[in-house]
């Protein structure tokens, strides 16, 4: 039998929270500290990794789908957001001369790419949870509450 792990809400809250407020500080720091100009010494590997990392993320939503596994939303969140990034990276990385084909593979191919996939996590995660938002009467996942229904508790309001 599998072990359930309890996440409690509150260092959780507490642990995001702080980590968002140590992010915004380096964030702050590294904008007034970094290098206008920096040659990367392992500027294939960055890029072909980031590749390599969405191929990764594109093949395990491809098997979870075959298997029809709920992991399935983890992957397709997890491409989405890599193909953002890498839109991201071609666009602000892009030489004069290449902003252009940058900019456009970013809007015709990776955003269009990463917005269905959050498209299909968003699917999953509904069709996962159909029976609890039945249960807890709500229509959207969004409203479902994070702890397990308890038929007692009175239901939530819409």
């Amino acid at each position: 039998m599998a072990r359930r792990v309890q996440i409690s809400r509150g260092p959780l809250l507490t642990t995001l929270t702080v980590a968002a407020i140590l992010e915004t500080a380096w964030t702050v720091y590294i904008a007034f500290s970094l290098p206008r100009h920096y040659v990367a010494i392992h500027w294939k590997l960055a890029w072909v990794g980031l590749d390599v990392g969405e191929v990764a993320t594109l093949l395990a939503a491809a098997w979870a789908s075959w298997k029809r596994r709920a992991i399935l939303a983890l992957f397709t969140s997890s491409a989405g957001t890599m193909l953002l990034v890498d839109a991201w990276f071609d666009i602000t990385t892009a030489r004069r001369g290449d902003q252009f084909q940058s900019s456009l593979t970013a809007l015709l191919i990776e955003v269009p790419s990463a917005i269905a996939l959050y498209w299909v996590t968003q699917r999953t995660i509904r069709q996962i949870n159909r029976p609890r938002m039945e249960e807890a009467g709500v229509r959207s996942v969004r409203h479902l509450p994070l702890d397990p229904i308890d038929p007692r508790r009175e239901r939530p309001q819409r």
